[in-house]
This record gives C-alpha cells, structure tokens and sequence, in this order.
C-alpha cells in the first residue's frame, strides 16, 4: 500500500518548479514512476507531494546533421528502442534502452527518470557519456545545460538544485564514420542490473582504420557511471588492432573503482572491465561492415 500523498499535475515547467520549491525534500518528480511508486510500495519514500509532469511537453526525438540528437526527458525508453533513428545513427544509446527492465517497464520509464536516479548501473547512462551527451535544466532562475559526466555527484544523487527539472538531452552530430555499441554483463538476458556496463564511441578516418576520437565509459564500475579517460588518450589517434583494445581495457580497469557487494566482488568486476572493453569495441567495429 502506498502512503498518502498530495498529487499535483502541474501545467508548465514554470509550475512544477514553484511546487518543487514549495515543498522541498517532502515532494517528488512523477513521469513514468517506475522509480518512485516502487520505493513507495516498498517503504523506502513517502513523500507527501507527487508532482505530475506527463502534461508538460517534454517528450519526443529531433535529429539535425548540424545541431545533433535532442530527446526529451519524458521520451520512454521503448520509444528510443522502436526509432530507426536511434538505431541507425546512434547504436550505443539503442542497445542501451533496450535492456532496460521489462518492455513493460520501457514503456513507463522515461530517459530522464533513469538519469534522475543516478545509479550506477544505469543502462542509458553509458551510452550517453559515450555519446558526448549534455543535459539542459530549467529552473525559476533560468535554463543551464552542463555535459553529462557533471550531472552525477554519487549513488542517487545529481546536481538538480532546489527546484530544478531535467527538460532535455543533448547529443552533438556523430562522426561521418564511427563506431559504438554498449555492452552489458548480467546475471540473467534480462531484467537485472548490470554487474558491468561498457559503452564505446569511436570516430574514425575515412578508411575506417584510425581512431580519431575515443570515448570510453562505465557503468557499476564506481558510485557514478564514469568517463575511462585514460583509456580513451589512449586508443586516440591508434590503429584499433587488438593488442591496443587489450590495453585499452588495462587502462580503463585501472580507472575504475568498482565496490564490492553481495552481487560482486570489486576485483571481479575489475577483470569484466579488461574484458568487456575489448569486447565492446569488436561489436562496434563489426557493425562498420553492415
């Protein structure tokens, strides 16, 4: 049984942010609530205000070859895993979304909902911080957008300030020719966390031979999804043989501070990591032949 609560649908994001503000630690954001109905059922929030934001117009794909990818924040995860679009131009995110829960869960869950829960494991997390992705705020002082490897400070904690709402986010144009993919290590196919999730972006010359841009990232691999810095110096400007992917899984092991839990040791998800990489970066590059 769910406590009680107050349910407000506000009409603009100039009204759910005065409610934000109005009632503090006590109110929560509700788009597709597969968060906060869950951890309301099962005791873990009871919050005395759901504020309501499926009205507000935030949902939706745009796509320009000059401006990038934009995806509203209320855009389901189901609707990223159906587009061509996504699938097409943007692979990592498409693999991302699609292993998200249950596809009853991807067709409540919003992408914004499972950045706003910032846990570590989140499957659509990887591919975006591989992707280059921004997100854009707005609050009663305005609007601001920051790159996404800035919007998490720990395990469920973001920097959204007293009042703010993730509108938007924001994917720059894709390399003519690149290569990216998202992996995921689970227990079981589906419907489990991530014990590792690696997400790879690569642009590449026009030969398709060396990367020009790298980025690497991680999921369960520290108290936030993370950026493999390292990793990505590394494999720029290289020829993507398999000896530099090996090492380039090394680096990002190193960079990494996996924890220990009851799902997995810390040292074991380390050694996914040295995996997983190079793995990850084959998907990609074999999908340059299709």
């Amino acid at each position: 049984m769910l406590p009680q609560f107050e349910l407000f649908i506000p009409d603009s994001l100039k009204e759910a942010s005065e409610l934000l503000l109005q009632y503090g630690e006590k109110a929560r954001i509700y788009a597709g609530g597969t968060d906060v109905l869950v951890q309301m059922s099962k005791g873990q929030s009871a919050p005395s205000a759901l504020i309501d934001i499926k009205r507000l117009e935030l949902k939706g794909i745009e796509y320009s070859p000059v401006k990038g990818l934009t995806i509203g924040a209320l855009t389901t995860h189901r609707e990223l895993e159906k587009s061509p679009l996504i699938k097409d131009k943007f692979s990592a995110l498409h693999d991302g979304v699609s292993r998200v829960g249950s596809v009853q869960t991807r067709n409540m869950g919003t992408i914004g909902g499972n950045l706003c829960s910032a846990l570590p494991s989140a499957d659509s997390a990887g591919p975006l911080l591989a992707l280059g992705a921004r997100v854009r705020l707005f609050g009663l002082q305005g609007e601001r957008e920051l790159p996404l490897e800035r919007f998490f400070l720990g395990a469920k904690k973001t920097v959204l300030e007293q009042g703010e709402i993730l509108t938007h986010i924001l994917i720059p144009p894709v390399a003519l020719k690149n290569a990216q993919a998202y992996i995921k290590f689970s227990r079981r196919k589906a419907m489990d966390l991530a014990l590792i999730g690696v997400s790879v972006y690569f642009a590449l010359d026009e030969k398709g031979t060396v990367c020009r841009q790298a980025r690497v990232a991680l999921t369960t691999a520290a108290t936030t999804p993370i950026r493999a810095y390292q990793a990505e110096d590394f494999l720029s400007g290289r020829v993507l043989i398999e000896d530099n992917l090996k090492e380039a899984g090394l680096k990002a092991a190193a960079e990494a501070k996996p924890r220990d839990s009851w799902r997995s040791g810390g040292d074991y998800r380390r050694h996914l990591i040295k995996v997983l990489v190079p793995r990850a970066a084959r998907l990609a590059l074999s999908r340059l032949e299709k």
